[in-house]
């Protein structure tokens, strides 16, 4: 990460004069580079505009407007920033200030934004998704519900599975989880944390802080001090100690993370209700939600500042952010204000409530020839001016042109938008890109674009996307499904009528069963009559458990066996002794997916 940050460091002093233009009002687009992974986006639901700030200079020097949900957060890559929202991520281009498409969720939840190498990242806990933001966006099921991530220098993403007891990592730009390594005693709860570069776990319930060493876990280094279940680390260090709040104790600690261990230093907090911690490296930022009182504290548990935040008057939360360049930005609930931490731990406020007003360009300077003539030179021009009551007769031309204008009246009002053409959609893995064509307005701008689909396994679902837009892209669809896509266009009289594109296929799962290994059973299923069934799954979910339960057209039982899935999405195993050689046998994949009827023979 150090090392991005020192060619775009340069960069913004090689485009100064750019700068210069955008925060004079001249110029609103900027040149992507200075903002890669710099700075803060954030979101005005209020102005349904976006804002970057400088966290150098705590100034804004980019502005846009882009369509999105109260309580909306922005997040950043290279090239574009995202609106993320419970049911949409509307992408912006950087550069060009420009609203790209509307991406639709694997999930309705709040998850967690993640601004780092090979990212940006969403990640939805609840439903175990990581979303990697970019052209095109790669969904990354992790197979269950995960704790807050962290991401090493060269571009890692580890994740907690509390439930399976795992540590699993995604690779920079890999599209799924690379494996699950690390074991983690299943059920205890905790999380991860980067400390001096490296991943560790906070086991929560043992009180322990445990290095990752290769594919392991180190040795534990006590915490010192009780804390509940349900304390939260900072995913980075605080100067080789752990920031973990306590929100059951009103406390946070600083745990020594040596072996061994220093003394813990323990921070008694007032009484609130406590989002955070996030650390800068030098300092730990928490927000009192009850009081809306951004806090800041050292690595010796000294509170170093304090700062009001909105609480929002659409009733969301102040939200904490940590950004590449280090700092830590709060932001209150509408996006209207914007507290930045830095690295060190000062404070700044930063007001969004209002979009910038262009400066006007001075006047220009008098002529010179007014100041050093002004008796004889400035006194002769009077003398034309009474001339000007020639134009009386040419204003009342005007006023006989006006018989014309009652034909004004017949103006024909706005009505729906007619249907957009050129529907089309091109499927994925989980997923379909849909296009369209600019739907005639009738006379009133569009504000909107309906996308609606129907599978033939009779699900449906829809997204709302922005009137600019001409695409979209659709997650959270089942493979092996063929679905239509519909779209419609919205202004302010209505919706109009739909236009659909052609059924497409999902890319298709597939189970098939052949006869496997010859062996004996019993003496009910002997050689060369018996043998297991080979089955062999393609194109399923990742690193997931799925039931699979054999079947016969003969009087035959078996419970089944549950199998997990590679990277990849696929298994072949071998299992179902079965011995009547002409009887068919086909398998069942969680209830849903059926294999092909193979015909048994004698091996």
């Amino acid at each position: 990460m150090l090392e991005r940050s020192r060619p775009f460091a340069l960069i913004v002093v090689l485009v100064a004069g750019v700068v210069v233009a955008v925060l004079t009002g001249t110029a609103k687009p900027v040149p992507a580079g200075q903002f890669a992974l710099t700075g803060h986006w954030v979101f005005n639901s209020l102005l349904q505009t976006v804002f970057h700030i400088d966290g150098a200079t705590s100034g804004i020097d980019a502005h846009a407007e882009v369509p999105g949900e109260p309580g909306s957060q922005v997040v950043q890559g290279d090239t574009s920033g995202y609106v993320v929202g419970r049911t949409g991520i509307t992408e912006f281009d950087k550069a060009t200030l420009s609203v790209q498409q509307t991406i639709s969720p694997p999930a309705v939840e709040v998850p967690v934004s993640i601004e780092v190498v090979g990212g940006p990242y969403v990640v939805y806990r609840n439903a175990g998704k990581i979303v990697r933001l970019g052209d095109p966006p790669v969904v990354v099921s992790v197979g269950g519900a995960v704790g807050t991530p962290v991401v090493t220098t060269d571009g890692t993403m580890w994740v907690h599975r509390q439930d399976a007891g795992q540590i699993c990592t995604l690779a920079k730009d890999a599209a799924e989880i690379s494996g699950c390594p690390v074991a983690a005693p299943p059920g205890h709860p905790g999380a991860l944390t980067i400390v001096d570069e490296r991943v560790a776990f906070v086991d929560t319930f043992s009180g322990a802080v445990h290095m990752v060493e290769g594919d392991k876990l180190g040795a534990a280094v006590p915490i010192g001090v009780p804390v509940s279940p349900n304390a939260r680390p900072a995913t980075h260090d605080l100067g080789g100690r752990v920031a973990i709040l306590d929100p059951q104790r009103q406390s946070m600690l600083l745990a020594d993370t040596r072996n061994p261990p220093g003394k813990p230093v323990t921070v008694a907090l007032p009484t609130g209700d406590y989002d955070g911690p996030v650390s800068t490296g030098d300092v730990v930022v928490l927000v009192d939600r009850q009081s809306g009182t951004v806090l800041t504290y050292g690595a010796d548990g000294v509170r170093k500042d304090s700062k009001p935040v909105k609480q929002g008057s659409s009733g969301g939360q102040p939200r904490l952010s940590r950004g590449e360049d280090s700092r830590v930005y709060v932001e209150d609930g509408d996006g209207t204000q914007v507290v930045v931490v830095g690295k060190e731990g000062t404070v700044r406020d930063v007001a969004t409530a209002e979009r910038p007003t262009a400066t006007p360009s001075p006047p220009p300077p008098p002529p010179t020839a007014q100041t050093s003539t002004p008796d004889v030179r400035i006194a002769a021009p009077p003398p034309a001016q009474p001339q000007t009551p020639r134009t009386p007769p040419r204003r009342q031309e005007p006023t006989k042109a006006r018989p014309p204008t009652p034909t004004t009246p017949s103006a024909v009002p706005a009505g729906r938008p007619g249907a957009p053409p050129s529907v089309a959609a091109q499927p994925g893995d989980g997923m379909a890109t849909v296009t369209w064509g600019a739907a005639p307005d009738n006379r009133a701008p569009i504000t909107s674009y309906v996308i609606t689909w129907q599978g033939n396994n009779g699900r449906t679902g829809s997204l709302t996307v922005g009137g600019a837009l001409r695409r979209a892209t659709v997650t959270g669809l089942t493979n092996g499904v063929r679905y239509v896509f519909t779209v419609a266009a919205t202004n302010r009289v209505g919706t109009g009528p739909g236009a659909s594109s052609n059924p497409v296929q999902q890319p298709t799962r597939t189970v098939t069963v052949t006869r496997g290994t010859t062996e004996t059973y019993n003496d009910t299923c002997e050689a060369p009559a018996c043998g297991k069934m080979r089955v062999t799954l393609r194109g399923f979910e990742p690193n997931t458990r799925y039931k699979i339960v054999p079947h016969a057209n003969v009087n035959y039982s078996n419970e089944g066996s549950t199998q997990t899935t590679d990277r990849n999405g696929n298994r072949t195993f071998e299992a179902f002794h079965f011995g009547k050689p002409g009887a068919v046998v086909w398998v069942i994949v969680d209830g849903e997916y059926q294999s092909n009827r193979y015909t048994w023979v004698s091996g």
